[in-house]
């Protein structure tokens, strides 16, 4: 199962408190929300941060909840629900879990070393 960025938009929303579970977004408020996961899907491709195969439109379950929360900081601010200080806080620790999916799983196996 994955989910689109759409579906994520709105996840950050009702994450944040703006939209209630049951409740469908504002067209401004979607957009804004896209808008701002896409910029911060790319901010963190940049910073080194590997999002699931690098596909746009598919977003895996395990990447749904927190990525969410990680987009959701910078809401967060723009809404005045946040400091700009506590947003800076949270973000290292929101990206920690996403740096841990975007590792390589453990093999098992020994690996051999050649020593020159």
């Amino acid at each position: 199962m994955s989910y689109t960025i759409t579906q994520l938009g709105t996840r950050a929303l009702k994450d944040i408190g703006l939209v209630a579970a049951e409740e469908t977004p504002s067209a401004v408020d979607l957009n804004w929300s896209i808008e701002t996961c896409q910029a911060e899907i790319e901010t963190m491709a940049w910073i080194g941060i590997n999002i699931w195969d690098g596909s746009q439109y598919d977003i895996p379950v395990a990447y749904l909840t927190p990525l969410s929360r990680r987009c959701g900081i910078p809401m967060s601010v723009s809404y005045g629900l946040i400091s700009v200080a506590d947003a800076i806080a949270a973000i290292p620790v929101a990206e920690n879990v996403l740096r841990m999916l975007g590792q390589k799983p453990a093999t098992g196996e020994v690996q051999t070393a050649e020593h020159f």
